[in-house]
Protein backbone atom coordinates (compact mmCIF):
# COMPACT_ATOMS: atom_id res chain seq x y z
CA UNK A 1 0.00 0.00 0.00
CA UNK A 2 1.71 3.59 -0.99
CA UNK A 3 1.77 5.92 1.83
CA UNK A 4 0.64 9.42 1.28
CA UNK A 5 3.41 12.06 0.99
CA UNK A 6 4.28 13.80 3.78
CA UNK A 7 3.47 17.12 4.03
CA UNK A 8 7.03 19.48 4.04
CA UNK A 9 8.45 19.87 7.44
CA UNK A 10 7.31 23.63 8.12
CA UNK A 11 10.49 26.08 8.87
CA UNK A 12 10.28 28.64 11.52
CA UNK A 13 11.65 31.93 10.12
CA UNK A 14 12.18 35.11 11.86
CA UNK A 15 12.51 38.53 9.97
CA UNK A 16 14.14 41.65 11.54
CA UNK A 17 14.03 45.06 9.91
CA UNK A 18 11.46 44.26 7.27
CA UNK A 19 8.02 43.97 9.00
CA UNK A 20 5.76 41.78 6.60
CA UNK A 21 2.53 41.87 9.09
CA UNK A 22 1.67 45.53 7.84
CA UNK A 23 0.99 46.12 3.80
CA UNK A 24 4.08 45.23 1.56
CA UNK A 25 6.34 48.77 1.26
CA UNK A 26 9.17 47.09 -1.06
CA UNK A 27 10.24 44.30 -3.05
CA UNK A 28 11.92 42.39 -0.81
CA UNK A 29 8.83 41.98 1.01
CA UNK A 30 6.76 41.06 -1.72
CA UNK A 31 9.89 38.36 -2.51
CA UNK A 32 9.22 36.74 0.53
CA UNK A 33 6.13 36.29 0.96
CA UNK A 34 6.01 34.84 -2.82
CA UNK A 35 8.28 32.22 -1.67
CA UNK A 36 6.51 31.70 1.56
CA UNK A 37 3.27 31.01 -0.20
CA UNK A 38 4.81 28.95 -3.25
CA UNK A 39 7.18 26.52 -1.05
CA UNK A 40 4.35 26.53 1.50
CA UNK A 41 6.28 25.23 4.35
CA UNK A 42 7.81 28.96 5.99
CA UNK A 43 5.93 29.70 8.56
CA UNK A 44 7.17 33.58 9.90
CA UNK A 45 7.62 33.49 13.59
CA UNK A 46 8.83 36.73 14.56
CA UNK A 47 8.89 39.96 12.92
CA UNK A 48 10.16 43.06 13.97
CA UNK A 49 12.48 46.28 13.58
CA UNK A 50 15.95 45.33 13.64
CA UNK A 51 17.63 47.25 17.52
CA UNK A 52 20.04 45.38 19.28
CA UNK A 53 17.54 44.32 21.90
CA UNK A 54 15.46 42.41 18.97
CA UNK A 55 18.79 40.56 17.98
CA UNK A 56 19.07 39.58 21.55
CA UNK A 57 15.39 38.50 21.88
CA UNK A 58 16.25 36.35 18.80
CA UNK A 59 19.18 34.47 20.25
CA UNK A 60 16.21 32.49 22.55
CA UNK A 61 13.91 31.99 19.69
CA UNK A 62 13.04 28.51 18.47
CA UNK A 63 14.18 29.27 14.51
CA UNK A 64 15.28 27.71 11.77
CA UNK A 65 16.71 30.81 10.07
CA UNK A 66 16.11 34.75 9.77
CA UNK A 67 16.69 37.28 7.24
CA UNK A 68 17.93 40.10 9.12
CA UNK A 69 19.24 44.29 8.28
CA UNK A 70 22.24 44.63 10.45
CA UNK A 71 23.13 48.28 10.96
CA UNK A 72 25.28 48.88 13.66
CA UNK A 73 27.87 47.19 15.40
CA UNK A 74 26.23 46.60 18.37
CA UNK A 75 23.78 44.08 16.10
CA UNK A 76 26.52 42.79 14.42
CA UNK A 77 27.37 41.18 18.05
CA UNK A 78 24.22 39.88 18.27
CA UNK A 79 23.76 38.46 15.26
CA UNK A 80 27.02 36.30 15.63
CA UNK A 81 25.51 34.52 19.25
CA UNK A 82 22.50 33.41 17.13
CA UNK A 83 22.71 29.60 17.51
CA UNK A 84 20.60 29.26 13.87
CA UNK A 85 21.35 30.14 10.51
CA UNK A 86 21.48 34.43 9.96
CA UNK A 87 21.15 35.69 6.26
CA UNK A 88 22.06 39.63 6.76
CA UNK A 89 20.80 41.69 3.53
CA UNK A 90 21.70 45.28 4.61
CA UNK A 91 25.23 47.32 2.93
CA UNK A 92 25.62 49.43 6.02
CA UNK A 93 28.71 47.87 7.75
CA UNK A 94 31.44 46.43 5.31
CA UNK A 95 32.00 43.68 7.14
CA UNK A 96 28.27 42.16 9.10
CA UNK A 97 29.72 39.12 10.80
CA UNK A 98 27.19 36.73 9.62
CA UNK A 99 26.72 35.70 6.02
CA UNK A 100 25.33 38.47 3.57
CA UNK A 101 23.50 39.17 0.36
CA UNK A 102 24.04 42.48 -0.87
CA UNK A 103 24.07 44.59 -4.13
CA UNK A 104 27.18 44.63 -6.07
CA UNK A 105 28.48 48.50 -5.57
CA UNK A 106 30.87 48.51 -7.64
CA UNK A 107 29.39 47.31 -10.30
CA UNK A 108 26.38 49.69 -10.17
CA UNK A 109 29.66 52.52 -9.96
CA UNK A 110 30.85 51.40 -13.00
CA UNK A 111 27.58 51.15 -15.12
CA UNK A 112 26.70 54.56 -14.23
CA UNK A 113 30.18 56.22 -15.63
CA UNK A 114 29.39 53.63 -18.75
CA UNK A 115 25.97 55.10 -19.06
CA UNK A 116 27.25 58.40 -19.68
CA UNK A 117 30.21 57.67 -21.39
CA UNK A 118 27.83 55.72 -23.76
CA UNK A 119 26.19 59.01 -24.20
CA UNK A 120 29.26 60.67 -25.68
CA UNK A 121 30.13 62.77 -22.29
CA UNK A 122 33.45 64.13 -21.87
CA UNK A 123 33.60 66.30 -19.10
CA UNK A 124 32.13 65.27 -15.37
CA UNK A 125 31.22 66.45 -12.07
CA UNK A 126 30.52 64.70 -9.07
CA UNK A 127 29.31 65.54 -5.54
CA UNK A 128 30.49 63.34 -3.27
CA UNK A 129 28.63 63.02 -0.27
CA UNK A 130 29.58 62.00 3.40
CA UNK A 131 28.33 57.85 4.43
CA UNK A 132 28.86 54.43 4.98
CA UNK A 133 31.41 52.49 2.95
CA UNK A 134 28.93 51.35 0.25
CA UNK A 135 28.54 55.08 -0.42
CA UNK A 136 32.40 55.47 -1.06
CA UNK A 137 32.42 52.01 -2.67
CA UNK A 138 30.33 53.06 -6.10
CA UNK A 139 32.01 56.17 -5.88
CA UNK A 140 35.22 54.88 -6.50
CA UNK A 141 34.34 52.88 -9.49
CA UNK A 142 32.44 55.44 -11.22
CA UNK A 143 35.85 57.12 -11.17
CA UNK A 144 38.27 55.01 -11.85
CA UNK A 145 36.21 53.91 -15.03
CA UNK A 146 36.10 57.60 -16.18
CA UNK A 147 39.81 57.91 -15.42
CA UNK A 148 40.68 54.41 -17.24
CA UNK A 149 39.20 56.57 -20.47
CA UNK A 150 41.62 58.99 -19.71
CA UNK A 151 38.66 62.00 -18.27
CA UNK A 152 38.98 63.80 -15.69
CA UNK A 153 36.42 64.25 -13.19
CA UNK A 154 36.31 67.42 -11.12
CA UNK A 155 34.55 67.00 -7.20
CA UNK A 156 32.61 68.69 -5.19
CA UNK A 157 32.61 67.59 -1.42
CA UNK A 158 29.19 68.23 0.27
CA UNK A 159 29.23 69.52 3.61
CA UNK A 160 26.19 67.88 5.61
CA UNK A 161 24.96 66.81 9.30
CA UNK A 162 22.10 64.01 7.89
CA UNK A 163 23.19 62.31 4.68
CA UNK A 164 20.51 60.02 4.84
CA UNK A 165 18.01 62.82 4.77
CA UNK A 166 16.12 65.54 2.90
CA UNK A 167 17.07 68.17 4.24
CA UNK A 168 17.29 72.39 2.89
CA UNK A 169 21.25 73.15 2.21
CA UNK A 170 22.50 75.83 4.05
CA UNK A 171 23.04 78.85 2.21
CA UNK A 172 26.78 78.98 2.58
CA UNK A 173 26.77 75.30 1.35
CA UNK A 174 24.36 76.24 -1.66
CA UNK A 175 26.57 79.30 -2.17
CA UNK A 176 29.58 77.23 -2.36
CA UNK A 177 28.06 74.69 -4.40
CA UNK A 178 26.56 76.88 -7.25
CA UNK A 179 30.01 78.15 -7.35
CA UNK A 180 31.73 75.18 -8.66
CA UNK A 181 28.83 74.07 -10.56
CA UNK A 182 29.46 77.14 -12.97
CA UNK A 183 32.67 76.00 -13.41
CA UNK A 184 31.31 72.67 -15.75
CA UNK A 185 31.35 73.77 -19.43
CA UNK A 186 28.31 72.34 -21.36
CA UNK A 187 27.83 70.00 -22.30
CA UNK A 188 28.69 67.94 -18.78
CA UNK A 189 27.71 65.26 -16.57
CA UNK A 190 26.81 65.71 -13.42
CA UNK A 191 26.61 62.53 -10.94
CA UNK A 192 25.52 62.23 -7.29
CA UNK A 193 26.78 59.45 -4.78
CA UNK A 194 23.09 59.56 -3.15
CA UNK A 195 20.64 61.02 -4.30
CA UNK A 196 19.40 62.79 -0.95
CA UNK A 197 19.83 66.54 -1.34
CA UNK A 198 19.01 66.02 -5.88
CA UNK A 199 16.21 68.18 -5.34
CA UNK A 200 18.00 71.38 -4.10
CA UNK A 201 20.56 70.61 -6.19
CA UNK A 202 18.81 70.44 -9.04
CA UNK A 203 17.22 73.80 -8.18
CA UNK A 204 20.46 75.47 -7.41
CA UNK A 205 21.59 74.40 -11.16
CA UNK A 206 18.36 76.00 -12.67
CA UNK A 207 18.82 79.11 -11.04
CA UNK A 208 22.31 79.46 -12.37
CA UNK A 209 21.07 79.33 -15.76
CA UNK A 210 21.67 75.26 -16.52
CA UNK A 211 19.00 73.86 -18.42
CA UNK A 212 18.39 69.84 -17.44
CA UNK A 213 19.50 68.30 -19.57
CA UNK A 214 20.14 69.94 -22.29
CA UNK A 215 23.24 72.08 -20.43
CA UNK A 216 23.78 69.33 -17.11
CA UNK A 217 22.71 65.88 -17.45
CA UNK A 218 22.17 64.68 -13.63
CA UNK A 219 22.40 61.20 -12.41
CA UNK A 220 22.49 59.60 -8.52
CA UNK A 221 24.22 56.41 -7.90
CA UNK A 222 21.68 56.32 -5.09
CA UNK A 223 17.94 56.03 -5.34
CA UNK A 224 15.33 56.52 -2.75
CA UNK A 225 11.63 55.84 -3.99
CA UNK A 226 11.13 59.35 -1.52
CA UNK A 227 12.97 61.55 -2.90
CA UNK A 228 12.36 60.55 -6.62
CA UNK A 229 8.90 62.52 -6.63
CA UNK A 230 10.88 65.48 -5.62
CA UNK A 231 13.24 65.95 -8.51
CA UNK A 232 12.18 67.77 -11.53
CA UNK A 233 13.01 66.47 -14.07
CA UNK A 234 12.77 63.36 -12.95
CA UNK A 235 16.08 61.89 -11.60
CA UNK A 236 17.90 59.28 -13.72
CA UNK A 237 19.39 56.47 -11.08
CA UNK A 238 21.80 53.44 -10.63
CA UNK A 239 19.18 51.21 -9.23
CA UNK A 240 19.80 48.09 -7.17
CA UNK A 241 17.74 44.99 -7.59
CA UNK A 242 16.10 44.47 -4.61
CA UNK A 243 14.12 41.40 -6.05
CA UNK A 244 16.79 39.22 -7.23
CA UNK A 245 18.86 40.07 -3.85
CA UNK A 246 15.79 39.10 -1.84
CA UNK A 247 15.72 35.38 -3.70
CA UNK A 248 19.23 35.16 -3.49
CA UNK A 249 18.88 35.35 0.36
CA UNK A 250 16.52 32.92 0.24
CA UNK A 251 18.33 30.76 -1.42
CA UNK A 252 20.95 30.89 0.70
CA UNK A 253 18.95 30.48 3.51
CA UNK A 254 17.04 27.38 1.95
CA UNK A 255 20.54 26.33 1.71
CA UNK A 256 22.01 26.87 5.32
CA UNK A 257 18.73 25.34 7.08
CA UNK A 258 19.48 22.69 4.98
CA UNK A 259 22.58 22.08 6.37
CA UNK A 260 25.12 23.45 3.63
CA UNK A 261 27.72 26.34 4.56
CA UNK A 262 27.46 29.75 3.48
CA UNK A 263 30.49 30.01 0.92
CA UNK A 264 31.33 32.59 -0.15
CA UNK A 265 29.80 34.31 2.98
CA UNK A 266 29.51 37.96 1.22
CA UNK A 267 27.29 37.72 -1.89
CA UNK A 268 27.24 40.44 -4.75
CA UNK A 269 24.17 40.55 -6.38
CA UNK A 270 24.18 42.15 -10.00
CA UNK A 271 22.22 45.54 -10.05
CA UNK A 272 18.89 46.61 -12.11
CA UNK A 273 20.78 48.83 -14.38
CA UNK A 274 20.31 52.21 -15.12
CA UNK A 275 16.80 53.59 -14.88
CA UNK A 276 16.72 56.46 -17.53
CA UNK A 277 14.53 59.33 -16.23
CA UNK A 278 14.44 63.29 -18.11
CA UNK A 279 17.45 64.25 -16.11
CA UNK A 280 19.63 62.42 -19.08
CA UNK A 281 17.19 62.25 -21.88
CA UNK A 282 19.91 63.76 -23.72
CA UNK A 283 23.46 63.33 -25.84
CA UNK A 284 26.06 64.85 -25.19
CA UNK A 285 26.64 67.05 -28.38
CA UNK A 286 29.66 69.84 -28.72
CA UNK A 287 27.69 72.09 -31.12
CA UNK A 288 25.37 73.79 -29.23
CA UNK A 289 22.61 75.14 -32.22
CA UNK A 290 23.01 71.33 -33.34
CA UNK A 291 22.29 70.36 -29.35
CA UNK A 292 19.35 72.33 -29.51
CA UNK A 293 18.06 71.40 -32.39
CA UNK A 294 17.97 67.72 -31.25
CA UNK A 295 16.20 68.59 -27.90
CA UNK A 296 13.68 70.14 -29.94
CA UNK A 297 12.99 67.61 -32.19
CA UNK A 298 13.14 65.19 -29.49
CA UNK A 299 10.46 67.12 -27.59
CA UNK A 300 8.35 68.29 -30.27
CA UNK A 301 9.38 65.87 -32.81
CA UNK A 302 5.90 64.81 -33.23
CA UNK A 303 4.09 67.78 -33.33
CA UNK A 304 3.24 69.42 -36.73
CA UNK A 305 7.21 71.14 -36.90
CA UNK A 306 9.50 71.54 -39.63
CA UNK A 307 13.24 72.07 -40.33
CA UNK A 308 11.50 75.57 -40.85
CA UNK A 309 11.10 75.77 -36.97
CA UNK A 310 14.09 74.24 -36.42
CA UNK A 311 16.18 76.98 -38.15
CA UNK A 312 14.27 79.25 -36.27
CA UNK A 313 15.30 77.98 -33.00
CA UNK A 314 18.65 77.29 -34.37
CA UNK A 315 19.41 81.13 -35.36
CA UNK A 316 20.96 79.62 -38.50
CA UNK A 317 20.25 79.25 -42.14
CA UNK A 318 19.20 76.21 -43.82
CA UNK A 319 22.40 75.27 -45.38
CA UNK A 320 24.41 75.65 -42.03
CA UNK A 321 22.02 73.79 -39.76
CA UNK A 322 21.96 70.97 -42.30
CA UNK A 323 25.58 70.55 -42.48
CA UNK A 324 26.24 70.93 -38.87
CA UNK A 325 23.81 68.53 -38.14
CA UNK A 326 24.88 65.93 -40.56
CA UNK A 327 28.99 66.46 -39.32
CA UNK A 328 27.52 65.81 -35.28
CA UNK A 329 24.51 63.22 -36.30
CA UNK A 330 25.85 61.92 -39.55
CA UNK A 331 22.00 63.02 -40.80
CA UNK A 332 20.09 65.31 -41.52
CA UNK A 333 17.85 66.96 -39.35
CA UNK A 334 15.13 65.90 -41.89
CA UNK A 335 15.71 62.18 -41.49
CA UNK A 336 16.32 62.62 -37.63
CA UNK A 337 13.38 63.50 -37.42
CA UNK A 338 11.48 61.14 -39.35
CA UNK A 339 13.60 58.78 -37.50
CA UNK A 340 11.74 60.03 -34.13
CA UNK A 341 8.31 59.92 -35.29
CA UNK A 342 8.74 56.18 -36.76
CA UNK A 343 10.45 55.27 -33.37
CA UNK A 344 7.08 56.83 -32.06
CA UNK A 345 5.23 54.85 -34.17
CA UNK A 346 6.47 51.58 -33.37
CA UNK A 347 5.87 52.05 -29.59
CA UNK A 348 2.26 52.83 -30.01
CA UNK A 349 1.90 49.72 -32.60
CA UNK A 350 4.12 47.37 -29.63
CA UNK A 351 0.94 48.37 -27.43
CA UNK A 352 -1.31 45.47 -26.08
CA UNK A 353 -4.15 47.58 -27.38
CA UNK A 354 -2.72 50.14 -30.07
CA UNK A 355 -5.11 53.42 -31.59
CA UNK A 356 -6.14 52.94 -35.17
CA UNK A 357 -3.44 53.63 -37.61
CA UNK A 358 -5.10 56.88 -38.60
CA UNK A 359 -5.02 57.81 -34.85
CA UNK A 360 -1.08 57.00 -34.79
CA UNK A 361 -0.42 58.81 -37.65
CA UNK A 362 -1.99 62.26 -36.07
CA UNK A 363 -0.17 61.33 -32.98
CA UNK A 364 3.21 60.64 -35.15
CA UNK A 365 3.37 64.15 -36.16
CA UNK A 366 2.44 62.34 -39.65
CA UNK A 367 -0.25 64.50 -42.07
CA UNK A 368 -2.37 60.58 -42.42
CA UNK A 369 -2.10 57.41 -42.54
CA UNK A 370 -1.04 57.02 -45.96
CA UNK A 371 1.79 59.46 -45.10
CA UNK A 372 2.82 57.08 -42.13
CA UNK A 373 2.30 53.99 -44.69
CA UNK A 374 5.13 55.42 -47.31
CA UNK A 375 7.52 56.40 -44.97
CA UNK A 376 7.11 53.44 -42.71
CA UNK A 377 7.48 50.77 -45.72
CA UNK A 378 10.53 53.22 -47.15
CA UNK A 379 12.68 52.73 -43.59
CA UNK A 380 11.89 49.00 -42.33
CA UNK A 381 10.57 47.40 -46.13
CA UNK A 382 7.79 46.56 -44.63
CA UNK A 383 4.53 48.32 -43.69
CA UNK A 384 2.88 48.73 -40.49
CA UNK A 385 0.40 46.32 -40.01
CA UNK A 386 2.82 43.75 -41.32
CA UNK A 387 5.85 44.87 -39.30
CA UNK A 388 2.71 45.48 -36.41
CA UNK A 389 2.36 40.85 -36.83
CA UNK A 390 5.63 40.12 -36.99
CA UNK A 391 6.07 42.28 -33.77
CA UNK A 392 3.18 40.17 -32.13
CA UNK A 393 4.82 37.05 -33.12
CA UNK A 394 8.02 37.76 -31.56
CA UNK A 395 6.57 38.60 -28.03
CA UNK A 396 4.44 35.56 -28.52
CA UNK A 397 8.03 33.48 -29.11
CA UNK A 398 9.37 34.78 -26.33
CA UNK A 399 7.02 34.37 -23.31
CA UNK A 400 6.68 31.01 -24.36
Amino acid sequence: MKLPAQAPRQKRVAVLGLPILQEFTNLTNIALARHASSIGNWRFVFQAENTPETFRFLRHLDCDGAIVRITTAAMRREATKVRFPVVNISSWLEDPGVPTVRTDWHKLGRLAAEHLLEKGFRRFGCVVVPGGWYIQARFRAFAETIRQHGLKLNLFHLRTTQPERVQPLAEEERRRFKQWVTQLQPPAALTLTDDWDAPTLLDACREIGFQIPRDLVMLSTGIHAEVLPQCHPALTGAQEDLQTQAQMAIELLEKMMGGKSANPAIINAPPLGIIERESTATMAIEDREVAHAVEFIRAHGCEPVNVGSLMDRAGVSRSTLDRRFAQVMGQTPHDFLIQQRLQRAKELLRLDKPPSMEVIAKQCGFRDFRELKRVFKRLTGIFPRDWQKTTDVSILETRD
